[in-house]
């Protein structure tokens, strides 16, 4: 009905009242910027009243926006909006431009007279019908300006069907994609909500104390699906036991290798060379036993009454921090930066070298894109359900639906 008072106030040779384009664009699920590109040269702000009678407030911008044209016999049209001096306008949101893509742009288009505050206001408000698009890509950027390519939400150019194709035990999700801790909704891609730092809440035994959402557990787990458990004076440390003559599920074990030339381990220098002056002392490894057994036999990686762990410790610029031939034994340590505690590994022997990503470490929370790595996140089970410090018991919970992003059954039915 609004749209046929606007059409005919058009079809006048004098509407007698200017054409207003108004935009809306969601940052976040509670953050939306109102503005407008001016009313000729008035750069005042404006009001606009919605369809249920609350009335909002739009700035004027130095926004130029085009490509809005309806052509029903061609392809659907990609508008693009240029703004000036971007970051006044959105400030800390697009300190990388990118966090734009995928926001929510709603054009609303009425003449002048159809203002709050206009003679023709009223509720529910004259308009056009709202033109609703999404920010897709970064069109151009300068140092003074840059301009967004807008898509309609059914815009399936170069769109293929399926949507991805189907890849046999591997998930095809970007790891911590779509983290549950990360606050731009916009910014999430695929389904892995596996926390950035790791931290846990499973809800799979909603009757069970600490495995119905109420605790929160840190379980940190490698590329090479081995937990990585906190080190002796680390809060929420394991004790780990020598005596491994016999072994009980989900206990800590400690076995040492000898470096040398025998053992085919040896340390590294900082320079990259090997340390021959290491040779003849001992490095640590260390398991979690997965069943109980008075005879165990060697711990070793292939031996299936154990799973190797490895251990972290607190970065500290005053500690040396080793990186040896087998990577069995390289050092990990946490670190927190940016209000962020990440898991890092040595990738060389360092000293007073801040973790990050360069020649001497590389970070340890990697996902190995199998469903045991899956598993071992989502299947979480405390050893001791409720304390928070908890470390993981060796085998995982089954009854937990996990969000994996592969297709497992792909190469029977191939």
């Amino acid at each position: 009905m609004t749209e046929k008072v606007l059409n005919k106030e058009l079809q006048k040779q004098a509407p007698g009242s200017n054409f207003i384009q108004l935009f809306e664009i969601e940052l976040s699920s509670s953050s939306t910027v109102y503005f407008h590109p001016g009313v000729e040269e008035d750069l005042s702000t404006v009001q606009f009243r919605q369809e249920g009678g609350t009335i909002n407030t739009y700035v004027a911008l130095p926004v130029k926006a085009t490509g809005f044209a309806h052509d029903p016999s061609g392809p659907v049209t990609r508008p693009s909006i240029a703004f000036a001096n971007v970051s006044s306008v959105f400030g800390n949101a697009v300190g990388d431009y990118d966090n734009l893509l995928g926001a929510k742009v709603t054009r609303r288009t009425t003449l002048q007279k159809y203002l709050v505050g206009e003679s023709g206001d009223a509720t529910p408000p004259v308009e056009f019908v709202k033109q609703v698009y999404f920010i897709d890509r970064v069109k151009s950027r300068t140092k003074e300006i840059v301009e967004f390519e807008l898509a309609a939400p059914f815009d399936l150019q170069g769109v293929t069907l399926p949507a991805r194709q189907v890849v046999a035990n591997g998930c095809p999700w970007i790891y911590q994609g779509a983290a549950v801790n990360t606050s731009n909704e916009y910014k999430k891609v695929g389904g892995c909500t596996w926390h950035t730092e790791s931290k846990y809440k499973p809800s799979y035994q909603p009757q069970t104390t600490g495995l119905d959402g109420t605790v929160e557990y840190i379980a940190t787990v490698n590329v090479d699906d081995e937990y990585v458990v906190p080190n002796t004076g680390e809060t929420g440390t394991v004790t780990f036991s020598t005596s491994v003559g016999s072994i009980t599920a989900n206990s800590y074990y400690k076995t040492t290798t000898t470096l040398g030339t025998s053992s085919g381990v040896r340390r590294l220098l900082k320079s990259g060379a090997i340390d021959t002056s290491a040779d003849s002392s001992t490095v640590n490894n260390y398991w979690q036993a997965t069943t109980t057994t008075s005879s165990p036999g060697t711990l070793s990686d292939s031996n299936a009454n154990v799973n190797r762990v490895r251990v972290w410790s607190t970065w500290d610029s005053s500690t040396t921090f080793y990186a040896y031939t087998s990577d069995n034994y390289n050092d990990y340590v946490k670190h927190s930066s940016g209000g962020v505690t990440r898991l890092w590994k040595a990738k060389k022997t360092s000293l007073n070298q801040t973790p990050d990503f360069g020649v001497y470490w590389e970070l340890a929370d990697m996902c190995s894109k199998t469903l045991t790595g899956c598993k071992m996140r989502y299947g979480f089970n405390p050893v001791s359900p409720g304390t928070a410090t908890s470390t993981g018991k060796a085998n995982t919970d089954t009854k937990v639906v996990l969000p994996f992003g592969g297709f497992p059954g792909a190469r029977s039915f191939n």
